[in-house]
């Protein structure tokens, strides 16, 4: 186990969570498992009619008559005697389809109760602390770029945007359209607020590498993309910083939830492997595996 899962394990919400998984494991393994006479007995209680009724309303958006619901026990009485039989002619056995129906069902089970456990605003900001490279924003950047067409130009593109660069160092002027002094280009001339992902997906990672090095203020480059040569100019730069709780609270829950249940699942098996005697035959695994030797696979 990491030290992150044990100290996880440590917090007074996951003693309910690891009690919750204990309980249900000790239950399946001791409890009643219905003997014959038990199990030639079905009981149509108040509490499952109502389970019926509310399927029901749920589905149609009104309780159902009388008749409907006389209906609805008389099919769930078939189904049961049906299932009842099936299992004691063994027609669950060797089923993959069954088998992995009956895992996810236990799995659901113990994510309910995983659900059940929720955390403090302390262990909250605690797991933040802990994941802070998984939360935290991205510098962005805003900048101008001007096009210079290599599949038209040629050779003459590099010359071109060289070119360009000197006299806009030499007299920049804020009012010129810079759109205009490379050629026509399918998306846009300038971009606000920019992640180096989200100007990935848009140039290229080469440019993107590129745009996030240059300093602000002056003209730059040319930088390579994927389209062809580009001069840059970035105008603001916004550092990257640890969010406030507030500002991923929904994010960390998320992920705290999804830790927490891919634990509840890991301590319920634990448990409950225990209780057999587990034995693998490690011959007919080396026998039935692939050979890897230092130059590869075999």
């Amino acid at each position: 186990m990491s030290e992150k899962a044990a100290r996880l394990l440590r917090e007074p919400w996951a003693h309910f969570l690891v009690l919750g998984v204990t309980l249900f494991a000790l239950s399946a393994l001791l409890g009643d498992r219905n003997d014959d006479t038990s199990n030639q007995r079905i009981d149509m209680t108040a509490t499952e009619i109502q389970w019926l009724a509310r399927n029901w309303e749920a589905r149609w958006q009104r309780p159902p008559t009388e008749t409907e619901l006389r209906g609805l026990v008389d099919d769930y009485i078939r189904q049961e005697v049906l299932y009842r039989e099936a299992l004691k002619m063994g027609l669950d056995q060797d089923d993959e389809i069954i088998r992995r129906r009956m895992v996810q069902k236990i799995e659901f089970l113990t994510e309910d109760l995983a659900a059940q456990a929720q955390p403090t605003e302390a262990e909250l900001q605690t797991y933040l602390q802990e994941n802070l490279d998984k939360y935290r924003l991205p510098e962005r950047r805003s900048f101008f770029h001007i096009y210079f067409n290599i599949d038209r130009r040629g050779d003459a593109a590099v010359e071109a945007a060289e070119e360009t660069l000197g006299r806009l160092r030499a007299s920049p002027d804020a009012s010129v359209n810079y759109a205009e002094l490379g050629d026509r280009f399918m998306l846009a001339h300038n971009y606000s607020a920019q992640s180096e992902v989200e100007v990935t997906r848009q140039f290229g990672q080469r440019f993107a590498a590129a745009l996030f090095e240059v300093e602000p203020g002056d003209w730059q480059g040319p930088v390579g993309s994927g389209y062809g040569l580009h001069l840059v100019r970035v105008t603001n730069v916004w550092e990257g910083s640890v969010p406030e709780l507030d500002m991923v609270r929904n994010e960390v829950l998320r992920d705290l939830a999804t830790e927490l249940r891919d634990q509840a699942r890991q301590a319920m098996f634990s448990s409950l492997a225990t209780q057999y005697e587990i034995s693998i035959d490690e011959e007919a695994i080396a026998a039935g595996s692939l050979v890897v030797d230092s130059e590869g696979v075999n």
